[in-house]
């Protein structure tokens, strides 16, 4: 089925043009959105120094990768909305290569194309790209590992487990649910003898380095875990197999492409579980094992304890556009142009539905326009009002009380997740928990900006 280029200058030029097209495709709105507040909290975090954000963030649910890299992104390029952003842009644009490169190699050399433009395409792929958050690393980390681990069960060399165990420790180290990959990887080891048998020497020893480089970790993990399992996550349980059809939308942008995808996947995962006797575990079923039964089991436990959040499991995506190339490959075994025809006909319908202005688009930490609200709301209180704001919006806030964004900068205590609370309320601005026992007979209104970021006054009698 594989027909790979045989000219690699070729194939460079190919990859280069489509991390072009990537490229322009996330720059062109990226500074179109205000910070959302998960940007801003990463942010505020990054601007510390690098104890107090390590010591900080293994309090909570974030590993502190992501806030270090950030902290010296910072240090050369200031914090405007831009400058934070083009660090994601840079590792989203960045993650073509590998999915080019494991599809060229591995399953066909326009399966690379098709999986590549598919994740150019991909409207919530984009909008990682203007999100100052860890995802857009994951998502290479992801598509490094799997490429990694692909070459590797085809032809170990001990370099390649070098460079995987660089790409797995950035993922352990970045975002607790993208450990994910590489228990994956351990169970496709453990349960294949044929991959077992040529590669279980190396292998050990790379968990063995992973679990010794990730020890520091592993209290802070263990508690994260038995909190989310025991109290649950600020994340609604799942429903139905709703939940798990929006995922598919947000990886297929419209619901047309999404029935499309689970047509083709559906009837590949049919055909190859009817022959499974006669199926050897080809590239498209190591790349179906790494996002579907991720996903599966998620959907499962999300019933009891809410995490199934679309930009939690954008690390999937780049594997899954690789799959769904194999899917259609796999439908046409003795004619790969029928295959090719159909991986065509997907990857147009992913180009048309693409919205490069993700911000029209309501993703989970959607976007708010937040200078206009903090305009209004500083009118407000020259107006001697009584501004009563979310307990999550003090960052936000704080970012654009000034164009300069001067507070931000410098104001660094409390060392908190809530950092500008008492700061604000020393300017006069006042939270939604201290309202209750407010003395409002001085104030001629009250405004609240409401969870649709509107502000809104109320009248004092």
């Amino acid at each position: 089925m594989h027909a790979g280029t045989s000219n690699k200058r070729f194939a460079w030029l190919e990859c280069l043009l489509l991390v072009a097209l990537a490229t322009v495709l996330r720059c062109l709105f990226i500074g179109k959105t205000d910070l959302g507040s998960d940007e801003a909290f990463s942010l505020y975090m990054a601007q510390l120094s690098l104890p107090d954000i390590v010591k900080l963030l293994c309090q909570g649910d974030n590993p502190p990768l992501w806030e270090l890299l950030l902290h010296g992104w910072i240090a050369l390029f200031g914090i405007t909305e831009v400058a934070i952003r083009t660090l994601s842009l840079l590792f989203n644009v960045l993650t073509v290569i590998p999915i080019y490169y494991l599809g060229e190699r591995h399953l066909h050399r326009f399966a690379g194309i098709a999986a590549a433009l598919c994740y150019c395409c991909s409207t919530f792929s984009i909008y990682m790209a203007h999100e100052c958050r860890v995802y857009s690393l994951i998502g290479l980390m992801t598509a490094c590992s799997v490429w990694l681990f692909v070459s590797i069960i085809k032809e170990p060399k001990p370099y390649k487990f070098i460079l995987l165990t660089l790409a797995n420790l950035m993922l352990m180290y970045g975002h607790y649910l993208s450990i994910w990959v590489i228990v994956m990887e351990f169970v496709i080891v453990l349960t294949f003898k044929s991959i077992r048998k040529q590669i279980w020497k190396h292998y050990l020893i790379h968990a063995a380095v992973l679990i010794c480089l990730y020890i520091p970790m592993f209290p802070v993990l263990f508690t994260r875990f038995m909190a989310s399992g025991l109290h649950g996550t600020w994340v609604e349980k799942a429903t139905g197999a709703s939940d798990l059809y929006d995922m598919f939308w947000r990886m297929c942008n419209v619901p047309l492409v999404t029935v499309s995808a689970i047509l083709i996947g559906g009837a590949a995962l049919v055909k190859w579980v009817i022959r499974i006797k006669e199926t050897r575990l080809e590239t498209t079923g190591i790349l179906t094992l790494l996002w579907l039964v991720p996903l599966l089991v998620s959907f499962v436990l999300s019933f009891f304890t809410g995490f199934l959040l679309d930009r939690y499991f954008y690390f999937l995506f780049p594997v899954f556009y690789l799959a769904l190339a194999g899917y259609c490959l796999s439908l046409f075994p003795k004619r790969t142009t029928g295959g090719l025809v159909l991986m065509a006909v997907f990857t147009l319908m992913m180009a048309v539905t693409c919205s490069p202005d993700s911000s029209t688009k309501r993703f989970s930490g959607w976007h708010f326009d937040v200078k206009p609200i903090v305009k209004q709301l500083v009118e407000a209180k020259e107006e001697h009002a009584y501004v009563v704001l979310p307990e999550n919006f003090d960052k936000q806030f704080v970012y654009y009380l000034d164009e300069d964004h001067e507070a931000f900068r410098t104001h660094r205590t409390p060392v908190s997740y809530y950092a500008f609370q008492d700061y604000l309320h020393q300017a006069g601005y006042h939270y939604d928990y201290e309202y209750p026992e407010a003395d409002l007979s001085g104030y001629s209104r009250v405004v609240f900006p409401f969870e649709d970021h509107s502000a809104e006054a109320s009248i004092l009698p």
